[in-house]
């Protein structure tokens, strides 16, 4: 993670190692996946028994360098529904819009992300047989451990297994000069 340990991080090794040998079992056993690396395994083994990383930690380190902004939300797209601007109003909203909550599964149009949704990359696709081409968005829904950035209130937002948790704080306190 590229973070900065100290002795209770050896003790914590220690301690796993002597479970280890006592019991003959692996008390974690990371494997690598198709989606995942070993390491995102082993990570995600210590939060399934120890609960979500503290933030502190999440926030140390190397972890943030790979982020980058894939795309603006605006809070009005200029939609109304009965009558009454249509509202992206908090993270939840976000969230919906994002995954495709409003996506037309007859039409494949999601008239509420195209009106809302901006600075988005898309990849387009050549059928070989066909020749038609097909371009679609290039980003993934929000999944835990994504930061959202609501311009709105100016905070920073990880999205949780109940959530959203506002890591500001964290952020800001992480970044050389703030």
């Amino acid at each position: 993670m590229g973070i900065d340990y100290d002795e209770t991080t050896d003790l914590w090794s220690y301690a796993c190692m002597v479970f280890e040998l006592i019991t003959g079992d692996f008390l974690f056993n990371p494997r690598p996946g198709d989606n995942h690396k070993k390491n995102d395994d082993h990570l995600a083994l210590f939060m399934e028994m120890l609960g979500p990383m503290p933030k502190k930690m999440a926030m140390q380190g190397n972890m943030f360098e790979h982020y980058t902004s894939v795309c603006n939300v605006a809070v009005d797209g200029g939609l109304v529904a009965d009558a009454e601007p249509w509202q992206v109003r908090d993270l939840e909203d976000v969230f919906a819009v994002l995954n495709g909550r409003y996506m037309d599964e007859d039409t494949g149009e999601d008239l509420v992300f195209d009106a809302h949704v901006s600075g988005y990359t898309t990849r387009t696709f050549l059928n070989k047989t066909t020749k038609e081409s097909r371009t679609v968005r290039n980003m993934h829904s929000l999944s835990v451990g994504d930061i959202v950035f609501d311009s709105v209130s100016d905070t920073y937002n990880m999205v949780d297994g109940m959530g959203f948790s506002d890591i500001t704080a964290q952020i800001l306190s992480s970044q050389p000069g703030v």
